[in-house]
């Protein structure tokens, strides 16, 4: 057993190898290190004035993205969808405290209050598969014109976990 820790999250996963993707943050298989090689000081940054308001619009976006996911995860029957909204709503909430980590932030007070879904499975996936595009994008073009390498180096790594969560809301669909 080996102890590894997430680049991006810094949370810990015990196990014989590297997991595919962070058990709590979905960064890929490249960004879990052993722990003695995780530096210290990783999120010690000082963000321009343009990544500062980057990190503002990722606390708003994900905050709503989870308050929507626990919204959607309320909603009796398919115990499927409601336990990929739940999931889905945890790792939004863990993307929004890596947010305020970086930015010396608290999380919301309301991040983890369910908001309104949008009234069907059907929708409330479409709705997902929206959120995902417009956060994979935003977090591109935020990691190009970071001038931060960690700050890069975390707008990339969750664009490619909300990339990972369109193919989710694909899959998704078929369990209507």
């Amino acid at each position: 057993m080996k102890l590894y820790r997430c680049r991006i999250c810094g949370d810990t996963y015990l196990g014989s190898e590297a997991p595919s993707h962070c058990p709590f943050c979905g960064a890929h298989r490249e960004l879990m290190v052993e722990a003695r090689e995780f530096p210290p000081d990783i999120n010690a940054v000082d963000p321009t004035e343009t990544e500062h308001a980057d990190l503002e619009a990722s606390i708003e976006l994900e905050t709503s993205n989870t308050r929507f996911y626990l919204a959607a995860a309320r909603r009796p029957g398919n115990d499927a969808l409601r336990s990929y909204f739940k999931r889905l709503a945890k790792v939004e909430a863990e993307h929004c405290g890596i947010f305020c980590k970086l930015l010396g932030a608290d999380k919301p007070s309301d991040l983890m209050t369910p908001s309104e879904s949008t009234g069907s499975w059907a929708s409330d996936i479409q709705d997902s598969l929206k959120r995902e595009k417009r956060a994979t994008g935003l977090y591109h073009t935020f990691a190009e014109r970071a001038t931060s390498e960690r700050l890069r180096e975390v707008f990339a790594a969750i664009a490619d976990v909300e990339t990972d969560h369109i193919a989710l809301d694909e899959e998704a669909e078929t369990y209507l």
